[in-house]
């Protein structure tokens, strides 16, 4: 039997006081949390939200077993000084970048690797075909081992690092051959420099790009301004004399003629073409090896003059100013060309025989004023080598330059400035100037005895990489006037030379810039313009007391009066 229960007002309304709310059992159980230990300040809410945050953004495993010691590292890292506000950021370090430069590196030259090993038979012709086109890389690791054998040359890790980069450089690049050439020491980065040849049809492009710009455009020389001359003003309004109007301003004190200049320009010296002269070899720097090679451009005469008459280190950075006197008319990397040009005329050097012309013909029998001067040589296949002995004598005759000598023109081939007034002259009767000696280097091939003394001291230092096994033994040639400039050479058929440096000459002490030219005159000394020493008072009260008006004569008009007031007395 059910029974039914009746529940008074007070009850019911008790009953619903007592029913939970969940917004203020919330707040109060934050409250709660939020509480301050007496000792250490913190809340257990704080410390909550801390764990929370650490566990996200590392996100571990096994969070519920090492969660007492993730509270323990929270509480310790509140007794260290926070005075880095990034403590959750992660920055790369400097060396990450390097690592991918070098392994991109390292999977373009496996990838093209891989690609040519797995060329099947029927593709066997057109790989013949390529080998032809492929560029030549100069095996670094091999002559790296004798240059070590010497005393010099690079790390095994820096020299396996620049020769993958060379061939990278083969692949990227319309490149023929590969050479490293050496390492320039600067301030701020180092240039890693690699010298090439270019390929036909890259050395045919840059040579009709140099043609055209020495071509002169269309329209030059002509006036393009719109500005009307005086004297077309009045033929344009049909009068014969243009119309003058009068000014009523008062007229300024003639002042004597500006000065014309008689300062005349020199006659530009031409630069030599892509392929022929300094111009000869196209270079490539970077400054860490899998970094992208950058191509030094061509440079002019002016840059090899410049650059004889100054001192100046490399920074690492191709974009940077050069302030010199005489004024570089470029950035660095013109003066960084230049330096290696010179270098290369100077340093080149092999053992006698080892280079042989490829043509056959004698220098005399090539046409120097079309660019034929530039003989190539290729290594001579009959060449036997010499004996220590031989390489190690002090007189320096079985060493041989097969660089270029750079004239002081600042070309490797004289240029006759007054070609183009010999016509001329002939049919004048006046006489004209003098004729231009031409200058005259030293003969591609020509010894080393022939170098100038530095000093008192010899051009070239030889030493022999060990005397306890001659057999094994190579010599070693090291340049004085170019500290740094090395060559090694076997009793067998090998030889090579590299730069390490700073890219500076050997400078006697106590070096002079050049210095500046006096300043020139702006105006002749003359009766107009002249200086003088200021008036003292003294003199300026000389000059107005002498240049006083005259005293005015006696007054005439009084006497007459007078006159003619005793006239009319008389006359009563």
């Amino acid at each position: 039997m059910s029974q039914t229960f009746l529940l008074e007002p007070d009850i019911i309304a008790a009953t619903e006081n007592v029913m939970p709310d969940l917004n203020n059992d919330l707040v109060l159980a934050k409250n709660f949390l939020k509480q301050q230990s007496a000792a250490t300040g913190d809340s257990l809410y704080d410390h909550l939200v801390d764990i929370v945050q650490k566990i996200l953004s590392q996100k571990p495993p096994d969070v519920v077993d090492n969660f007492e010691q993730y509270s323990w590292a929270v509480k310790q890292e509140k007794f260290r000084p926070n005075f880095d506000l990034l403590n959750d950021i992660y920055l790369a370090p400097p060396q990450l970048a390097v690592v991918r430069r070098v392994d991109e590196m390292f999977r373009l030259v496996q990838s093209k690797a891989t690609k040519l090993d797995n060329i099947g038979e029927e593709e066997q012709e057109l790989d013949l075909e390529e080998d032809n086109e492929k560029p030549r890389i100069q095996d670094l690791v091999d002559h790296n081992y004798y240059f070590k054998e010497g005393g010099y040359g690079l790390p095994d890790r820096e020299c396996y690092a620049v020769y993958i980069s060379m061939i990278m450089l083969g692949i990227k690049e319309p490149v023929s051959t590969v050479r490293f050439f050496g390492k320039i020491f600067g301030t701020k980065a180092n240039y890693y420099v690699a010298e090439t040849d270019l390929t036909i049809e890259e050395l045919d492009r840059r040579i009709r790009e140099f043609e055209m710009k020495d071509m002169p455009g269309e329209g030059e020389g002509m006036e393009e301004t719109g500005q009307v001359r005086p004297d077309e003003h009045g033929e344009m309004l049909g009068e014969g004399e243009a119309h003058v109007p009068v000014s009523k301003e008062p007229v300024p004190p003639k002042l004597p003629p500006e000065p014309v200049s008689t300062w005349t320009a020199p006659i530009p010296i031409p630069v030599e073409r892509p392929g022929s002269g300094i111009n000869k070899k196209v270079y490539w720097v970077c400054n860490r090896p899998g970094e992208q090679w950058v191509c030094l451009p061509d440079i002019t005469p002016d840059h090899i003059r410049v650059a004889r008459l100054s001192v100046r280190c490399m920074t690492g950075e191709l974009d940077t100013e050069v302030i010199t006197f005489p004024p570089f008319d470029g950035s660095e990397r013109h003066y960084l060309r230049a330096q290696i040009a010179r270098i290369a005329a100077a340093t080149s050097i092999s053992p006698q025989g080892f280079f042989t012309f490829g043509s056959g013909e004698e220098e005399e029998d090539l046409d120097l004023e079309e660019g034929g001067g530039d003989m190539e040589f290729n290594p001579n296949p009959y060449y036997q080598g010499h004996t220590l002995k031989d390489l190690l004598d002090s007189n320096l005759t079985y060493w041989v330059h097969h660089g270029r000598h750079i004239l002081k023109q600042g070309r490797t081939l004289w240029w006759n400035p007054n070609a183009g007034m010999d016509e001329a002259l002939e049919e004048e009767e006046d006489e004209g100037p003098p004729p231009v000696e031409p200058e005259v280097g030293p003969s591609l091939f020509s010894p080393l005895s022939e170098d100038a003394r530095i000093e008192g001291l010899p051009a070239w230092s030889t030493r022999v990489s060990s005397t306890l096994c001659p057999d094994r033994a190579l010599v070693v040639i090291r340049s004085n006037t170019w500290p740094g400039a090395v060559a090694y050479a076997t009793t067998g058929k090998k030889s090579e030379c590299m730069y390490v440096g700073w890219g500076l000459k050997f400078q006697p002490p106590n070096f002079s810039p050049l210095q500046l030219p006096w300043p020139k005159d702006e105006y002749p000394i003359g009766p107009e313009v002249m200086e003088m020493a200021d008036p003292t008072f003294a003199d300026e009260e000389a000059y107005r007391i002498a240049h006083l008006p005259p005293v005015p004569p006696p007054d005439l008009l009084g006497e007459g009066e007078g006159y003619g007031e005793e006239m009319e007395e008389e006359d009563e």
